[in-house]
């Protein structure tokens, strides 16, 4: 009888039109168990319903649960559960009677009324009752007695048709009839046809695996990972936890935990990230040939690379080249040499770096074939072989690990020391990637409006901040109004403006910011329904995306700047053809080489300039309050004011 009461509920639900599965699960019970219990709707549908629907369609599948019960319970010739499970919650309510007002004991009711002991014992005990009789009556108790049974056979009944009906979902089980009908025809276009398929999707695509549905969204896929993780016991597979959070959320225990678990021969090392490697004893570096003692604070290669990310690597993007080159160098030294990394001498070192590294084989052990997290099996190391460049680049990290690795008492020496230069490093010329004074003008020009919408008015505002100060992107992306403050320099009137700058590793910088910059940032924080730049709440970034308010990433500021440029070479080219083209390859860090030619051409010294940019130590920082500030500080506002007036006068002409 089970097998044609479960088609029967595919055809009743079919019937009801319902945007929900067309089986009975578990969850469908609960849902009508808390209807029969009195739960309101609204509640029922927070818990139980479609977070894209309203309460309306909830209210519609409880209906369509009462009519398909009702039928499949006369069907089943169980004509009281067919008659119970149609009763609505009102119509047998938990009978509670009135309340009472407070009844005082009998001692007290004694002192109040016979305080000088005139009645006897039974007498009180009459008046007690006269006057507070009790409560129940032979009516009452039958009315609660009566509800209370019905209840209970209401919710056997409905037991009954839990155990007979529901139906746990299976791995092996189609996707139809477990997910919305919408949903259920993207997965299946997209050749998932079971709960498997889908299953295997997200944990090889991870978070962004509707990407390959077509026409599913983050929002349709969130309703099916959160199915998923409902029924994970009886589907006997739990997510990753890397299939639930995006990839800047991941976490080092998270991607160890997602590298494959076989092991491996006491003797081989499998190729992994620096995270997730497992190293046998004989190769962890304890006893590496290169090592000072067994003393030092670091016990392994492992832990020695991580203690020198931890003190050398000021920023996320320094972590990641740094992590990236000694990575290489572990792994190399364990698979190709089958060495710690603390047993490799000046021959090994210059093998890697002239030979390996320029030839990464075999390219199947070493060389990834599509772009791969960290996390997966496929991860490789390299890309490809490096350039000249990008091998004197790993030459130059390498042999600054090394040497911090001496000074640390973990190596006896450093097997980079000797080794020559792969190629010379190249001369970099500043001029062509510097705007001219012309250019400079014509880009503030492209950017002035007459009525400003936040977004221009955002950008405007970047624009003369980056000018202003030579920040790198990632420093204008993390620029807070509580990382403003206000003081006196030396050889100007008025207050003057500064901006403390994260260095990392516990130190700062801070850059001087001239009227003009703080006349569009005070503008562009009035756009945003904000109060004046000292008065704004903690971490308020500066520059904000057009909705939420949230700080513009660093790769939001580099789309600005790129759609300034191109803006600004369409503008120079429209008036003289050919014009605009070096402006077309302009960049962020163009800005940073403009501020600081501009600020020497104005007289501004080297040294403060080199302070400002963040180029020096930062016992350097003194010389913020120096004289020669004045310069520099002058000279960038003239500038600012200078090619805005000059974008006045060619509107007015």
């Amino acid at each position: 009888m089970e097998a044609p009461a479960r088609r029967s509920t595919d055809d009743s639900l079919n019937q009801t039109r319902l945007r929900g599965p067309s089986r009975l699960t578990r969850q469908h019970f609960a849902l009508y168990r808390g209807y029969l219990d009195g739960v309101s709707e609204a509640q029922l549908h927070t818990s139980y319903g479609d977070a894209s629907t309203d309460v309306r369609t909830t209210r519609r599948l409880i209906d369509a649960l009462r009519d398909t019960l009702s039928v499949l319970a006369r069907r089943a010739r169980d004509t009281e559960a067919a008659h119970l499970l149609r009763l609505r919650p009102g119509s047998i309510p938990l009978f509670e009677p009135p309340p009472a007002a407070a009844v005082p004991t009998l001692d007290d009711f004694r002192e109040n009324i016979d305080p000088d002991g005139v009645y006897g014992e039974s007498e009180l005990l009459a008046l007690y009752e006269e006057a507070y009789p009790p409560q129940s009556s032979p009516t009452l108790d039958r009315r609660a007695t009566r509800n209370a049974r019905l209840r209970r056979r209401q919710a056997e009944a409905l037991a009954r048709m839990e155990a007979s009906l529901a139906q746990d979902p299976s791995p092996d089980h189609p996707v139809d009839g477990w997910f919305e009908p919408a949903i259920t025809a993207r997965l299946t276009s997209a050749g998932l046809t079971t709960l498997s398929d889908v299953i295997e999707l997200i944990e090889r695509r991870r978070h962004r695996w509707y990407a390959a549905v077509p026409r599913l969204g983050p929002k349709g896929a969130q309703r099916v990972v959160d199915w998923l993780q409902l029924h994970s016991q009886a589907l006997r597979h739990t997510l990753s936890p890397l299939a639930l959070r995006p990839r800047r959320q991941w976490r080092t225990d998270d991607i160890a935990a997602a590298q494959p678990s076989e092991i491996e021969p006491s003797d081989t090392v499998a190729i992994a990230p620096l995270e997730a490697l497992r190293v046998p004893d004989a190769f962890d570096g304890s006893k590496g040939s290169n090592r000072v003692s067994a003393a030092s604070r670091f016990d392994t290669d492992i832990r020695a690379i991580t203690a020198w990310l931890d003190a050398r690597s000021s920023s996320a993007h320094t972590r990641r080249a740094y992590r990236r080159e000694a990575e290489r160098l572990l792994l190399w030294a364990l698979v190709e040499k089958s060495k710690p990394l603390s047993s490799l001498d000046a021959s090994d070192c210059a093998e890697y770096i002239g030979a390996f590294l320029s030839n990464p084989a075999p390219a199947a052990r070493w060389i990834a074939t599509q772009r791969g997290e960290r996390c997966f099996a496929s991860w490789r190391p390299f890309a490809g072989p490096l350039s000249e460049r990008s091998r004197e680049t790993a030459r130059s990290i390498l042999s600054a690990m090394g040497e911090w690795l001496v000074d640390q008492r973990y190596l006896g020496v450093n097997p980079f020391a000797g080794l020559a230069r792969v190629v010379a490093p190249p001369v970099f010329d500043s001029v062509s990637r510097t705007l001219g004074r012309d250019e400079w003008a014509c880009v503030l020009r492209s950017v002035e409006r007459t009525e400003y919408s936040f977004a221009e008015h955002r950008d405007r505002l970047a624009l003369l901040l980056a000018y202003a100060t030579g920040l790198r992107r990632a420093e204008l992306a993390a620029a807070t109004t509580c990382a403003l403050s206000v003081g006196r320099l030396s050889g100007l009137d008025g207050v003057v403006w500064r901006l403390a700058v994260d260095r990392g590793r516990r130190s700062s910088r801070t850059v001087l910011l001239p009227p003009a910059v703080v006349e569009a940032l005070s503008e562009n924080l009035a756009l945003r329904g904000l109060p004046s730049p000292l008065d704004c709440a903690e971490g308020t970034p500066i520059l904000a995306q057009a909705r939420g308010g949230q700080p513009v990433t660093p790769d939001g500021i580099g789309k600005i700047f790129k759609s300034i440029f191109s803006n600004a070479a369409a503008f120079m080219d429209a008036r003289a053809p050919g014009s605009g083209r070096q402006l077309q390859c302009a960049s962020t860090h163009w800005l940073r080489h403009t501020h600081s030619t501009h600020a020497l051409g104005h007289g501004a010294e080297l040294r403060e300039v080199s302070v400002g940019l963040g180029h020096a130590d930062v016992s350097t920082t003194s010389l913020y309050l120096k004289t020669e500030d004045v310069g520099r500080f002058l000279g960038v506002e003239k500038l600012i004011r200078s090619a805005s007036m000059a974008s006045k006068i060619a509107e007015s002409s």
